[in-house]
């Protein structure tokens, strides 16, 4: 137990004193507490000038809008101000804004029942016309409630908002309104993000450490000394370590940042968005994770000679990663389906799926029970035939070969005591 210790300290430590690891981790700082007080920036180097200066529409009505003209013209509160073009028609219109006398042109014809518009503007932003759509079809409605002869209480009759209530059929049913749906989703979208980055750079740590230290010969010193199977676990748990050291540095200059910025966001989130229970599902779907993906990764890494091959040899393990992922994405639409609910149980997939299914959906306890459960024992049976294949892999050298390799390892592992 003490040589593991051993490996673990020196591993994480090793990590944690690397060039790499510490000008990595003050970079990423420095971006989250920048990104933290990007309005403060943008602020600051923008100059004082804090009035900007609205876009102007060259509007050129037919005969029965005017009264919608005359409403857009005097329209103050809007994104843009609406010009009144009387110098010609609209192709005079379109000129005078190609030499930079107006920003956009609108056409306006039919009368108000038969509305039609037409937007120009050259290398218009798709948001710019829907603001535009959406500020003439409020004046329009303005004109035509006139026209009826609608007072101020008809109208607050007509717009006044209904209460609708969702309810479960069962009283222990549950069910999502929109807003904690919207919630949901986004924690389950940066969530699974998370777990997908986790499981890939840190995997991707363990198989290139095992991977350098036997290219240049140390592992033949270490095997010597310290049984491989300690020394693999030794490694995937130090490896651990030095990057949760990481996270929780970056955590820090988040909210160091915040702090700077006087924002008061985080505490509506932990408040209003953040479930802290599913918050612990996903700490513990993770470390399993992590384990699941660190014993193949470590496995990996021993069965090439050098580092340049680690690459080669964790793509399928990356590849599950990424289906897992993709799949998770695909599924925060349609977390119910039976296409999820089979794929939450495959070992490989659990840790993106059953959250997925967790924060999106109502998931039995006993449903959970079992599918964590086989991720465990999954874990077990995974990292004991890792164990079998590290211990032959880092005494092997030659050129990578996924299939003959594994069964070189696992020859070799069986001799070894």
């Amino acid at each position: 137990m003490s040589n593991f210790w051993i490996i673990v300290g020196h591993t994480a430590e090793k990590r944690l004193k690397s060039k790499t690891f510490l000008w990595s981790t003050i970079i990423i700082s420095v971006i989250v507490i920048a990104l933290m007080n990007i309005g403060t920036i943008v602020d600051t180097f923008s100059g004082d000038d804090d009035t900007v200066e609205k876009s102007t529409v060259a509007v050129v009505t037919s005969e029965g809008n005017e009264e919608l003209g005359d409403m857009l013209f005097s329209y103050e509160e809007g994104e843009f101000n609406y010009v009144n073009y009387t110098d010609g028609d609209i192709e005079s219109a379109k000129e005078a804004a190609e030499n930079n006398e107006f920003d956009y042109v609108l056409g306006l014809s039919g009368d108000i029942l038969n509305l039609e518009a037409e937007f120009f503007g050259a290398g218009m932003d798709f948001m710019v016309g829907q603001h535009v759509r959406m500020e003439l079809q409020r004046m329009k409605e303005t004109v035509v409630t006139n026209e009826l002869g609608l007072n101020q209480e008809e109208l607050a009759k007509i717009y006044y908002p209904i209460t609708f209530n969702e309810l479960p059929l069962s009283e222990n049913g549950e069910v999502k309104t929109e807003e904690s749906h919207m919630q949901s989703y986004w924690m389950v979208y940066g969530l699974v993000f998370a777990i997908y980055m986790i499981i890939i750079l840190f995997g991707s740590m363990i198989a290139t450490e095992v991977a350098t230290e036997k290219s240049s010969r140390v592992m033949e010193l270490i095997v010597s000394s310290v049984n491989p199977v300690t020394q693999m676990f030794g490694k995937i748990i130090g490896i651990g370590i030095s990057g949760l050291v990481n996270l929780l540095l970056i955590v820090v200059a988040a909210l160091v940042g915040y702090k700077i910025s006087g924002a008061d966001y985080l505490d509506t989130i932990f408040r209003d968005v953040v479930d802290l229970s599913l918050l612990g599902y996903a700490l513990l779907l993770i470390v399993l994770g992590y384990l699941l993906y660190g014993g193949v990764a470590a496995m990996l890494g021993a069965l090439v000679s050098r580092a340049e091959e680690v690459n080669q040899a964790l793509q399928p393990l990356i590849f599950l990663a990424m289906i897992a992922f993709f799949v998770a994405m695909f599924g925060l639409n349609v977390p119910d389906t039976m296409f999820i609910k089979v794929l939450s149980y495959i070992p490989f997939f659990t840790p993106q799926l059953l959250f997925l299914r967790m924060g999106m959906t109502t998931v039995p306890l006993w449903e959970i029970i079992i599918i964590i459960s086989i991720l465990i024992i999954s874990v077990i049976l995974i990292n004991l035939l890792a164990a079998r294949i590290y211990k032959g892999g880092v005494i092997m050298y030659g050129k990578f070969s996924f299939k003959d390799g594994m069964k070189q390892a696992l020859r070799l592992g069986k001799k070894e005591k």
